[in-house]
């Protein structure tokens, strides 16, 4: 059981105040995983699904899943958010070496079901077996009989779905056809993930599948500290925190710039406290950020607050020894994991480049290609000659960056210009005009006057450096950077293939993959669909696992069996 801990974060996001949120669902979710016994060195795959109320149907609330690994100490071992769209994710979990030997438990939440209770959330037991490390004394498997009544063979099948291999033994780098045909429209319109691995004697715990899910939706909504849903995307809040008794909190405009990654800064308003939340559509895949308050002084801190997490004091664990006559098979898999893990390079996995949002202001500007005209040596001159719309003026003895709206050129000059440099907010105009204008790549000026988020601009310039090199500069004479929990990257997982042109040259690379196929995100156009594979140069029995869920939330589990044979 879990115990639930959070940080109750009063302000209101201003683009998800007009929703009803005692009209929102509970939502329920459910991780599929390519098995539940694991060495260090090999990688937990994830296939995630959510589903709102009791229709179980797939959830279109939640964006992130938060995804969390637990030891037998109740201390959290590793933590990630997975983006959700309509209602399915996927992620991994690299099992380092620093883990020891023991029982873990792999625990999934969105944001929302906070409110809900813990009976929510999703609890799955993991096993690791670390050879790496020294640990007590060996105790053996056979104390705990249910684990080895779990080691089984047997052939699952299920009403909604089929799967059929071209063959049941096969040798060495040979291929694998696997054949999946589905029973109805339900079953068509489901999604489901697909695992081809090599079971063995280790694998004493059995593998929760989908069919073993207790709904478990109520409508107990906990308004007393309410925590929205990450509805359009993943909230970061955080709290402006003055000296004593400096008055002015509410309404400051919070700006986000990322450091890592070239995009659109985000903004958020303060409320009477100085809190703050910002809605990132675009989710965050870095984990360097710098935040600034637009014409604050005196801030005593920028504070960003952790992501809302439970505590883990109440989970429960098993006590797991190993049987020594299971030395040999631990030692045989670990070599294959190391021999993988060297050679990753030849068979990497692909990061898939997540659609960026296209600035809203793009189309409005000006683009100026300096390279397209005459060198200036400063950016003053560069701005006087070739920037039209654009300016540098002196101010109080500074230089200031702007942009030639209406206003400007009648004198009106309340509102500043939004000036962004390599996706940041810079606010020190200063250390842009000293910066040499040889290394600025293009400027885009738009004249027009905009509101974001709270914060009215008169104009915009963005500007980018060639290989972002303003950014590294700046940020080594900024505040200190913030740190927020980034988004997973999502991947196109390897897949070994073999017969074409560069079979002789695969053919020098040890194949030592215990993993075949893993493919999170399986949805049929047709009601029959085909994959391939091929088998590695490990002997033994594989299985074939497609698990999941229907379009109408049915859970489907079937697994099938090969032999690779020298």
């Amino acid at each position: 059981m879990l115990q639930l801990s959070m940080t109750f974060v009063s302000s209101v996001v201003w683009s998800q105040e007009k929703i009803d949120y005692n009209k929102l669902q509970s939502e329920e979710v459910n991780l599929q995983t390519n098995g539940a016994v694991f060495l260090s060195g090999e990688t937990v795959y994830i296939s995630a699904f959510s589903f709102l109320g009791s229709s179980s149907r797939p959830s279109p609330l939640s964006k992130i899943l938060y995804v969390t690994l637990v030891d037998d100490a109740g201390e959290e071992v590793n933590f990630q958010k997975i983006a959700m769209n309509k209602g399915r994710g996927n992620g991994d979990l690299f099992l380092g070496t620093s883990l020891k030997t023991g029982h873990y438990k792999l625990i999934a939440y969105t944001r929302w079901m906070l409110n809900f209770g813990k009976q929510h959330f999703f609890e799955k037991d993991l096993i690791l077996i670390n050879p790496y490390r020294t640990r007590e004394a060996d105790k053996p498997y056979s104390d705990y009989p249910e684990y080895l009544e779990n080691i089984s063979f047997q052939e699952m099948t299920s009403p909604y779905l089929s799967v059929a291999l071209d063959k049941s033994i096969l040798k060495p780098r040979q291929p694998l056809n696997i054949e999946l045909k589905t029973q109805g429209k339900d079953a068509l319109s489901g999604s489901y993930a697909l695992s081809v691995r090599k079971i063995d004697s280790l694998d004493f715990v059995k593998m929760q599948s989908s069919v073993e899910l207790k709904w478990n939706f109520n409508q107990n909504l906990n308004t007393d500290s309410l925590l929205a849903p990450e509805l359009r995307g993943a909230l970061v809040s955080g709290k402006l925190n003055f000296p004593v008794n400096n008055e002015g909190k509410e309404n400051r405009t919070v700006v986000l710039s990322f450091v890592d990654v070239d995009r659109t800064p985000e903004f958020a308003l303060t409320d009477d406290e100085g809190r703050f939340t910002w809605v990132l559509e675009e989710l965050p895949t870095s984990r360097q950020t710098m935040g600034v308050a637009i014409g604050v002084e005196n801030v005593c801190d920028f504070e960003i607050f952790e992501d809302p997490r439970p505590e883990y004091s109440d989970l429960t664990f098993k006590r797991i020894g190993i049987d020594r006559d299971l030395k040999n098979l631990i030692e045989r898999r670990s070599v294959a994991n190391q021999i993988e893990n060297a050679y990753y390079q030849f068979k990497p996995d692909t990061i898939i480049e997540t659609p960026k949002i296209r600035p809203f202001y793009i189309d409005a500007g000006k683009t100026f290609i300096l390279g397209n005209f005459t060198r200036f040596n400063t950016l003053k001159e560069t701005f006087t000659e070739i920037i039209q719309g654009g300016a540098v003026r002196i101010r109080n003895g500074e230089p200031v960056f702007k942009v030639e709206t209406s206003n400007f050129i009648q004198g009106n000059e309340e509102y500043p210009t939004l000036l962004l440099v390599d996706g940041i907010l810079v606010t020190n105009h200063k250390f842009l005009y000293n910066y040499p204008s040889k290394n600025i790549e293009r400027i885009t000026v738009v004249p027009e006057e905009y509101y974001l988020g709270p914060q009215r601009f008169s104009g915009i310039l963005d500007i980018h450096s060639f290989d972002a090199d303003f950014k590294r500069q700046y940020l080594l004479q900024a505040s200190e950077a913030l740190s927020i929990n980034p988004v997973a990257l999502q991947k196109k997982y390897f897949n070994q293939q073999y017969g074409g042109t560069d079979t002789e040259s695969l053919s020098k690379i040890p194949d030592y993959r215990y993993q075949l196929l893993w493919k999170p995100l399986v949805s049929l156009q047709n009601d029959e669909a085909s994959f391939n594979c091929y088998t590695s140069d490990v002997t033994g029995i594989f299985e074939v696992v497609v698990s999941g869920f229907t379009g109408s939330g049915q859970p489907v589990f079937v697994k099938s069996f090969f032999e690779v044979t020298n």
